[in-house]
């Protein structure tokens, strides 16, 4: 896990709003601890068994998310299901279908994917089936739009990104050593935080987005530390 968080820090360091970057630095740090796009761990098998069926009737108890629209996604609904909170991503067709496997594979080994299939949906003049990843849903906030960013005066922000980035470290950390799959893309919409109640301290902080391009399947064996800067 050590290992990982050094990875982070490096990474992080690069950007103001802890983006992770793709220079030629990353490139080798990915090397060393043989990191394989998702999209690249897909098998046939895989290819037979995510998205193989219309699972449109599950839209008639969702909520749309207003302005839930990325490169990779559609449209995001949500819903309660059996007293828990999921979400149903549709992704666009500019995924390829091995990347949409990709990163159903990875929710998978999280163990929050709760489905996958094909929805009907317009598209443009007409009807397309578009592919669909039903999940867990995630608490927090992101940080530029939470109270506690908004509240905090501007001189004191500094050390509140920096306590966030580092919670951010110890979760990616986290996940790629026990799971094997690395959180590579950590721009301020795709983390979750939790803060305490006058906004001081962060609690905790939850990933989420783990689509193309940048989520990796990751060897938790290599442990040796790769050099921060």
């Amino acid at each position: 896990m050590r290992h990982f968080i050094f990875l982070c820090i490096s990474l992080l360091t690069l950007s103001p709003s802890f983006v992770f970057g793709n220079t030629s630095d990353d490139v080798a740090k990915l090397q060393g601890i043989k990191a394989q796009e998702m999209s690249k761990t897909v098998t046939p098998q895989d290819r037979t068994t995510y998205f193989s069926h219309d699972i449109s009737g599950r839209l008639s108890q969702a909520k749309k998310l207003p302005g839930a629209k990325g490169k990779y996604t559609k449209a995001i609904y949500t819903w309660t299901e059996d007293g828990t909170s999921v979400i149903m991503k549709v992704l666009s067709l500019k995924a390829s279908r091995d990347e949409v496997i990709g990163e159903a594979k990875a929710l998978s080994k999280l163990n929050d994917l709760r489905g996958t299939g094909r929805v009907n949906m317009r598209s443009i003049i007409h009807n397309k089936m578009f592919p669909a990843i039903i999940m867990s849903k995630k608490t927090g906030e992101s940080y530029f739009s939470s109270q506690a960013y908004k509240q905090t005066h501007k001189k004191a922000r500094g050390a509140l990104l920096q306590s966030v980035k580092e919670k951010v470290c110890e979760e990616v950390a986290r996940v790629a050593s026990t799971t094997g799959i690395l959180h590579y893309d950590n721009q301020p919409d795709n983390i979750l935080i939790t803060f305490s109640k006058d906004g001081s301290n962060v609690l905790s902080v939850q990933l989420i987005d783990y689509g193309p391009p940048y989520t990796y399947a990751v060897d938790t064996s290599v442990m040796t530390d790769i050099p921060i800067g």
